[in-house]
């Protein structure tokens, strides 16, 4: 019986495809390929929408993953998957794509109605009866995180709302998606993603139904919802020709990246607070029973209990906003177009050079505000005439980004989610730059011990493959097996 599982994280930047040994404990090899299936036209990205071609971000997994099973020559007793938790992709009764997919990252619910002054998220809290503090972002009640554009409910509300949403459609995110195409099923979500729809009830882990109605939205929109860890169905002739894999293989339903991330990087779950810094940033403890979440998001676990975690305030994002003013500065004064990647390096080395604590400069890191503090924005400050480097600001930042992780943290601990002990790290935000991993621990007061196999998102798919196809008896215990941190 083989000992290997597939898995593929189908990322915002990238498609990752993983085949991990249990019978080692070892990544056999990974594959990644730049995801280039973005179709939003120049007008639409200015005014901060993102729409996508899925069947060609599908096909594009598919490739990557074909040819990492080439090159390694694996037979994988299951296929795991995971991906962008939120957006939207409509879908006919025949499962065809119907328009683009909006992404997590498509703001057109933060738009105002035509003639108006308030958007359609303010029109839809208010319709829907939010929970709504001054200044911070809002929320309706047991959904485990704040109303955010990049929600499934919202991307339907705006399309029902400009007479956009066509009948006889259902609704789908990226993730599920391609689990679909792999079996050849109508979708379904577990509770990990449910809650990137935002009207998905933590409490009673099912649709918050009155939520949804209340809204205006038709029930037939929404997935089933199934539990974490089962299988969604056999692999098609079809697929498995092109994966070059046998036909009817095992493919488990997918999981949110977050919690995929947290699975395959976290040993012990009672006592860890893991980092994860990719495109955006999250800081996250496992609890078993829900707790009053603050201004933190309560995120369904894989299988059972919840992440408290921070989310979205800080990520890659940061620093590449940071990145990319220097880029356009050295573009506009020299007329050269520097490489973006050497860039980094050559801004975490100069940030290396500066003392921990920046000489004073303070960084508040928010360019696009935070859960919490939607308003909010970024600032440089104490700053002199010797302290106005690259080295400084560099290095200011990527402090304040550890400061906010840390706060999280400290909010998870007031709530009731308790100290932990242990510190883990993962994310390329994280691994490649030590300037953060020394902000990191100086802010978290404990060493910071990275997971040692790498793209954590799709390890903890396949591990959750492996669950499903009973190899463990939970994702906890895979994790306790597997994982490092």
């Amino acid at each position: 019986m083989s000992t290997h599982y597939l898995a593929l994280d189908i990322g915002s930047t990238t498609v990752v495809a993983i085949v991990i040994d249990l019978d080692t404990n070892a990544v056999v090899g990974t594959a990644s390929a730049a995801n280039s299936s973005e179709v939003t036209s120049a007008t639409d990205k200015r005014i901060g929408r993102s729409e996508w071609d899925l069947d060609a971000m599908t096909e594009l997994a598919i490739e990557n993953a074909t040819a990492l099973v080439a090159r390694t020559n694996a037979r994988p007793a299951a296929i795991g998957v995971t991906g962008q938790q939120q957006g939207l992709q409509l879908l006919d009764a025949a499962l065809n794509a119907v328009g683009p997919y909006f992404s997590w990252q498509d703001q057109r619910a933060q738009e105002p109605l035509p003639g108006q002054q308030h958007t359609y998220l303010d029109a839809m809290a208010q319709q829907g009866g939010s929970i709504t503090t001054e200044g911070e972002m809002p929320a309706f009640a047991n959904t485990g995180c704040p109303l955010v554009a990049g929600h499934a409910a919202p991307h339907l509300f705006w399309l029902q709302a400009n007479n956009q949403l066509p009948s006889g459609v259902s609704g789908t995110t990226a993730p599920e998606f391609v689990v679909s195409r792999l079996v050849g099923k109508r979708p379904v979500v577990d509770p990990t993603d449910a809650l990137g729809w935002g009207v998905y009830d933590v409490t009673k882990q099912a649709w918050a139904d009155e939520l949804i109605a209340d809204l205006g939205l038709d029930q037939s929109l929404f997935p089933d919802l199934v539990e974490s860890c089962t299988m969604a169905g056999s692999l098609t002739t079809a697929m498995a020709q092109k994966l070059g894999v046998p036909a009817g293989l095992p493919v488990a339903v997918a999981s949110g990246d977050h919690q995929c991330s947290f699975a395959g990087t976290v040993a012990d779950y009672a006592n860890t607070v893991a980092v994860n810094v990719g495109t955006g940033g999250q800081a996250a403890l496992h609890i078993e029973a829900p707790l009053p979440r603050g201004s933190l998001e309560l995120r369904p676990y894989i299988q059972r209990g919840y992440l408290l975690a921070g989310v979205g305030a800080v990520g890659g994002r940061t620093f590449r906003t940071l990145r990319d003013f220097f880029a356009d500065a050295i573009y506009a004064l020299a007329d050269v177009q520097p490489d973006s990647e050497a860039l980094y390096e050559r801004l975490v080395s100069l940030a290396a050079d500066v003392p921990a604590g920046a000489e004073g400069v303070r960084a508040d890191p928010l360019f696009s505000g935070s859960r919490s503090r939607p308003r909010a924005k970024a600032a440089f400050r104490e700053l002199t005439a010797a302290t106005l480097t690259a080295g400084h600001l560099t290095r200011a930042l990527l402090e304040g980004m550890a400061v906010e992780l840390a706060d999280s943290y400290r909010e998870a601990i007031r709530l009731g989610g308790g100290a932990r002990s242990k510190l883990v790290g993962a994310g390329n935000g994280i691994k490649l730059n030590p300037v953060l991993r020394a902000a990191l621990e100086a802010e978290f007061a404990m060493p910071l011990h990275m997971g040692s196999h790498g793209e954590e998102a799709a390890v903890g798919a396949a591990l959750c493959a492996a669950v499903a196809d009973g190899a463990f008896g939970s994702i906890a215990e895979a994790s306790a097996a597997f994982a490092s941190g």
